[in-house]
């Protein structure tokens, strides 16, 4: 399903849970098959750097990076190490039972605030 996104969509990458799934980019990927989670992934850094309402809210070295299938990049102070790009963030972890392709279980982090999850 996803959710309806007003605002800037990644502000709350940083905190808590981080932000969810536009409902708009939920509606593109739906039915649609993946080998992997890295081909869902691309697909949906796609689908976001297509969609004309999210991609203004980029840079266009990050528009472009979502073209290609890449996560963008996020702020230097939200960045861990090597760690430089917003990340999938399942909520229900996979290893217990969280389902791997549903919108509703995915959230977008910041390096930083995902690792800061994981360390619960």
């Amino acid at each position: 399903m996803g959710q309806d996104v007003t605002g800037i969509w990644l502000a709350g990458a940083g905190i808590g849970l981080g932000s969810p799934i536009p409902t708009r980019i939920a509606d593109q990927l739906r039915g649609r098959e993946f080998s992997s989670f890295d081909a869902f992934r691309k697909a949906f850094w796609v689908e976001v750097g297509n969609d004309s309402e999210l991609s203004r809210q980029f840079n266009q070295q990050n528009i472009g990076r979502m073209h290609d299938g890449y996560a963008p990049n996020a702020r230097y102070n939200d960045a861990i190490g090597k760690r430089k790009v917003f990340e999938l963030h399942h909520i229900d972890l996979v290893s217990e039972g969280g389902e791997v392709y549903d919108v509703d279980n995915l959230r977008i982090n910041t390096p930083k605030n995902h690792i800061d999850i994981h360390r619960g």
